[in-house]
């Protein structure tokens, strides 16, 4: 019986009738299972600087995080204490989070690429025990509280930058090599087999990690998860696919965030796949690339963007081709957005399965999956409750979840934990949605849907995804037109697939990239039969949303309200055009519909034809817009 067939609809829930596989448990009891089956196998991989990838065993992990363990135990963590790492993945978090869940204590993970100020807000709201950074790079970006016994650095600092760092505070200083090298000798044998019954004899309902969410939606809350909670999801897949230490995964999606420090990270550690650590932090294509011809995994996590680049470079360098789409990729896993229909085609000419799914940080966090077997080809379908789980929808089409992966609340929040999980059984998502047979299509975040002036309901993703999955050269496309008489579009173009198909040749590139656009807009109302729902107007936004402003969260999700706040002045060209608007907004807008006022500037021309004035594809001269002024 495979994940659709097992699918059941009762009414307004749907749920599998496939049972998890396996018996609730700790992680330091999944780790003593895989180290005493697994001890010589490699765990994990991690770049060395000589460019090559060294393998740490399940045997040698286990004595790390047994003396790690004992020494974050003699600093005073243990149940109800937590431990920060503010750092990008790194082979020493991945034991500094096993040795903490391990005491009962709990797990606090930032994103290593926070601004200073968020990052402090972070880690002070945490009241960490022991705090972990990499170096004084890192520091000058982070705080330590006065709650902090020791801090651990990764790399060594200058007795200097030591004594500046812990000034003011009550923190003593030691990095992670050192505490392994004195702890050398003492975690084998009885040592570890008491430090592991103890991580076994845990309650699976212990708290062991705090995950900030994304923030797409306003704040950012702390997500307070059990080890049931983690490990729940493995032993739902465990009953759908089948993973194995032969697998190869490389991992490059941030652990701060559940998709990839949660769903990719023990997908890989319950099954004793081999997760090689991918240092290109999903930013530097050419490190990827290298890393991927290397690695060959077998199976990959990611999001769209990447999957978008890894096509692009093998449609246009056919000598690589056969090394990214390689025999031995068995399946690769999406999420954040739904992959673009020309990315969906791509990989089933292949013969690639793609399988998407949906959660959220709240639910640890998948819900439900696509089917391996079955072609993906309705848009918005995010397949089917995993075993385990129950999908419910509220009157308004809010979809609930009811299972062993839904968390225990938001920390020291009583009232937004009571607006999700009102004690009706359910936890109220914030999606909307709605059942296709026995599967879920995902529509959009309740805050999303807006009202025009004439009173029409709009779900802009909808609109979003399909002209996205029009063009390969769009990489972003924003719909705004709440509260107004007409629907625009921002579009930030795919920078990196124009260059790879057009290279230095930037007018060539500007002619056909900018009808192209045209064009996909055009189709798009030729397929809508009302009137509202077409595009009346579209704006070239001329650079790459970014984290810096904002815009994205760390797991590339776009923070429609920053990205719209951001871009003012191209909407307020668009919808609001006066002698005031600043010309360099102006000309990025092409109107699809008459407007014969005249340009305000005296040129020859009207107000549909501004886009006509300077480039309209790529940014002329710098818009500088919330942080951000970066132009390609």
């Amino acid at each position: 019986m495979n994940l659709a067939s097992s699918a059941v609809r009762d009414g307004n829930v749907i749920y599998s009738r496939l049972s998890p596989i396996g018996e609730r448990e700790t992680v330091g009891a999944m780790l003593a299972r895989n180290a005493a089956r697994l001890a010589d196998h490699a765990m994990y991989g991690v770049k060395q600087r000589d460019g090559q990838f060294h393998r740490v065993t399940w045997g040698q992990c286990l004595r790390d995080v047994v003396t790690f363990g004992r020494f974050l135990s003699e600093a005073g963590v243990g149940p109800n204490t937590r431990v920060v790492s503010f750092s990008p993945n790194r082979g020493e978090t991945l034991v500094v989070e096993l040795a903490t869940m391990c005491l009962g204590a709990t797990y606090v993970p930032i994103f290593a690429g926070y601004p200073a100020a968020e990052a402090r807000d972070l880690i002070e709201y945490a009241d960490p025990t022991v705090l972990v950074v990499p170096g004084q790079q890192q520091i000058m970006r982070a705080c330590i509280p006065q709650t902090v016994r020791v801090l651990v650095t990764l790399d060594p600092l200058a007795d200097a930058e030591r004594a500046a760092v812990l000034a003011g505070t009550r923190a003593a200083h030691t990095t992670f090599a050192e505490v392994l090298e004195r702890g050398a000798g003492d975690a084998g044998g009885s040592t570890a087999g008491h430090f592991l019954d103890a991580a076994k004899q845990l309650d699976p309902s212990t708290p062991c990690l705090m995950m900030y969410t994304s923030g797409t939606s306003g704040r950012m809350k702390g997500v307070v998860l059990t080890h049931d909670n983690i490990l729940s999801q493995q032993r739902s897949l465990a009953a759908i696919w089948n993973v194995t230490p032969e697998d190869r995964l490389l991992s490059y999606l941030p652990w701060h965030h559940s998709f990839g420090g949660i769903f990719e990270k023990y997908t890989a550690l319950y099954n004793g796949a081999t997760l090689f650590i991918d240092d290109s932090l999903g930013k530097d294509t050419t490190q990827l690339l290298a890393n991927w011809m290397d690695i060959q995994p077998t199976i990959y996590f990611s999001v769209p963007q990447i999957y978008q680049q890894l096509v692009v470079h093998a449609q246009t360098h056919a000598e690589d081709e056969s090394r990214i789409f390689h025999p031995g990729l068995r399946f690769v896993f999406t999420a954040a957005a739904s992959l673009p229909a020309n990315l969906s085609a791509y990989f089933a000419a292949k013969r690639i399965p793609v399988i998407e799914g949906w959660g959220l940080t709240e639910t640890s966090p998948c819900c439900t999956v696509t089917d391996l077997m079955e072609p993906r080809s309705l848009p918005g379908m995010v397949g089917y409750p995993i075993p385990g789980v129950k999908l419910g929808l509220a009157a308004d089409g809010e979809i609930l979840v009811k299972g062993p992966n839904v968390m225990r609340g938001y920390d020291n929040d009583s009232a937004a934990t009571l607006a999700v999980l009102p004690g009706d059984g359910w936890f109220h998502t914030g999606d909307l949605g709605e059942f296709v047979g026995t599967g879920l299509k995902l529509i959009t975040r309740k805050d999303r849907v807006f009202k025009m002036l004439n009173a029409e309901k709009i779900v802009p993703t909808e609109i979003e995804n399909r002209l996205a999955g029009m063009n390969s050269f769009i990489r972003h496309v924003i719909v705004a037109g709440d509260g107004r008489r007409f629907l625009a579009a921002l579009i930030y173009p795919d920078y990196f697939r124009i260059a790879e198909q057009f290279g230095d040749d930037r007018a060539t590139a500007e002619r056909v990239v900018k009808e192209s656009f045209r064009e996909t807009i055009l189709q798009f109302n030729r397929e809508r039969p009302a009137k509202y729902e077409r595009i009346e107007a579209f704006a070239v936004v001329a650079r790459e949303l970014s984290l810096e402003a904002r815009e994205l969260t760390p797991s590339m999700k776009v923070r429609v309200r920053n990205v719209l706040q951001n871009a003012e002045g191209y909407l307020e060209a668009i919808y609001e055009p006066t002698i005031d608007c600043d010309c360099r907004f102006m000309r990025k807008v092409m109107r699809l519909t008459t407007d014969e006022r005249p340009c305000f500037t005296g040129q020859a021309r009207t107000l549909d034809r501004c886009h006509e004035c300077g480039s309209f594809v790529f940014g002329d001269t710098p818009v500088p817009i919330s942080g951000s002024d970066r132009t390609p």
